[in-house]
């Protein structure tokens, strides 16, 4: 595999027209991704991938000779074109993020082999590294298209996803495209929608055609037809597509519906206006020069972890916090970040470590319990930045909760004490989640929840089948016949995935501060292309 470290040196910059960028942009570390926007008219499909003929001849009679999959087992890795996105694969020193990075990784080894992540810049550089057989697929949030079958082939589906017209706060709701006129609609480069938009002009199915007609038309007579075309502005990437509508460049962009909830989310300048189009499906892009032997894995692997729940467990992992994070506590999160957790970042950090927990997991459960306020106290006694009850703090030896050094240690010593009560069955990250749940509610009332999860056929060592479970423990149906009685399982199931989303959010604020003090770097099973 390749040796050294990628650094991301680009440096934010702001479009002239636009305001300065907000702290919850700037965090994700898109800022040096962003370029001065080009406004093009909408008349032609993305840049071409091909290759020339005798390349492509050249490719043809390789895997004839040694099929791909061979080749890739002879190499040792899989070498694999993806992008840096929060929703997609994030490459933080500590432990990469992302579903793509996850079901990637996993694909690695029920194939035995290593990974080799290479970041593409946009969606059409990532086709392009499959398509010069520099990558072995692509992995990076990509929808299946019409458009590049003739030059690759997708593999199984993985998750639905609608695209979706956004609009900015202060202008009038669209009903459709029809309704934003001639007004720039930012849309991500190479993707999809950008196809899709293409596709529904060429085929008179828009109103609004997209042509090479100036922007300065004679005007009409009002009885006439508007003779102009929708103006598209190309971004990088989906979050530079909702960074354009933040800050003001654009009033419309079409983007996938798990972009739009993220800056729902963290923006409130952000609205949903109209689904476009039917759902579009997630998958990995092979090329077709290639032989099956490799597209013939990814689909027995899809199979396999479609049969035994994992998929599920997956999408769950990356996706269900964000649906249940409050907006006012995620905005009101990363301004805090910014202003009020540096005095504690040292003691974060040495109990992660002594306790083998990511100390950014230790700082969203702070945050979550007292926002980091190391004198909070609660009605029921609970004390300090991580509220520890006092029979809790005695349990464990704290004797100054009112220090805050001392209560996060205890915290993480407590949490690390309640892994150990948990069967030891229950993996990573459903383990830790489960002991976060045992912090807020007790272990007696998570044991009842993990009993009942058994009894009615789920996975005891899951966190997705548990949390279903504990909604159930104030029902006056079941309670009562539980070991520890009546309890507020909705708080926790709360509790537990607002720690999962602020987590994230922690680790996508420790790469921005990389980013921008120059330190940002990935191991080396990534390259940038």
């Amino acid at each position: 595999m390749a040796a050294g470290d990628f650094f991301v040196t680009s440096a934010p910059e702001n479009h002239p027209n636009a305001t300065q960028q907000p702290w919850w942009l700037r965090l994700l570390g898109v800022g040096g991704l962003v370029l001065l926007p080009l406004i093009w008219w909408l008349a032609t499909y993305p840049p071409s991938t091909s290759l020339s003929l005798s390349e492509n001849a050249a490719l043809s009679q390789s895997f004839a000779k040694t099929p791909q999959l061979d080749q890739i087992k002879a190499r040792g890795y899989l070498r694999v074109a993806t992008l840096i996105s929060p929703t997609i694969y994030i490459p933080d020193k500590t432990q990469p993020q992302g579903l793509e990075y996850d079901l990637v990784t996993r694909f690695a080894h029920y194939l035995g082999l290593g990974v080799h992540f290479i970041v593409a810049k946009n969606i059409d550089e990532a086709y392009a590294l499959v398509a010069s057989n520099q990558a072995d697929f692509a992995a990076a949030g990509l929808v299946v298209s019409l458009g590049r079958e003739a030059q690759f082939r997708y593999g199984p589906s993985y998750l639905s996803v609608r695209r979706q017209l956004i609009y900015r706060q202060g202008v009038e709701k669209p009903k459709s495209l029809q309704d934003i006129g001639n007004a720039p609609l930012a849309v991500e480069q190479g993707s999809n929608s950008q196809n899709w938009l293409t596709e529904q002009s060429n085929k008179g199915l828009l109103d609004v055609p997209f042509s090479s007609l100036p922007e300065a038309t004679p005007p009409k007579t009002p009885h006439e037809k508007p003779d102009y075309a929708i103006r598209i502005q190309l971004e990088d990437s989906g979050i530079n597509t909702l960074q354009a509508l933040e800050n003001g460049t654009v009033d419309y962009a079409v983007v996938l519906s798990h972009e739009a909830m993220l800056g729902q989310k963290m923006s409130n300048k952000i609205r949903v206006a109209t689904d476009l189009g039917p759902p579009v499906s997630f998958a990995w892009a092979f090329a077709r020069v290639a032989d099956h032997s490799l597209y013939n894995a990814s689909v027995q692997f899809f199979a396999k972890i479609r049969q035994d729940n994992e998929l599920k467990n997956l999408i769950d992992r990356h996706y269900a916090q964000f649906e249940q994070l409050d907006q006012k506590l995620a905005q009101q999160f990363v301004d805090d970040v910014d202003q009020r957790i540096s005095p504690y970042l040292s003691a974060f950090k040495a109990a992660g470590k002594k306790y083998h927990i990511d100390w950014r997991l230790l700082a969203a459960m702070g945050y979550q319990e007292s926002k980091w306020q190391p004198d909070a106290q609660s009605q029921q006694g609970a004390y300090g930045m991580m509220q520890i009850m006092p029979p809790t703090a005695a349990y464990i030896g704290l004797t100054d909760p009112g220090n805050p050094v001392k209560n996060i240690t205890a915290a993480a010593k407590y949490l690390d004490y309640l892994r150990s009560q948990i069967d030891d069955e229950a993996p990573e990250p459903d383990l830790t989640y489960l002991a976060l749940a045992a912090y807020n509610i007790g272990i007696g009332h998570l044991n009842d929840a993990i009993k009942l999860t058994r009894q009615q056929g789920g996975d005891p060592n899951r966190w997705r089948d548990i949390r279903e479970r504990l909604a159930q423990l104030s029902n006056p149906k079941i309670y009562p016949k539980l070991r520890n009685g009546y309890a507020r399982g909705e708080e926790t199931i709360q509790y537990v995935e607002n720690i999962r989303a602020l987590h994230d959010l922690m680790i996508w604020v420790e790469i921005h501060n990389q980013k921008m003090n120059g330190t940002f770097g990935i191991d080396s099973n990534v390259e940038a292309n």
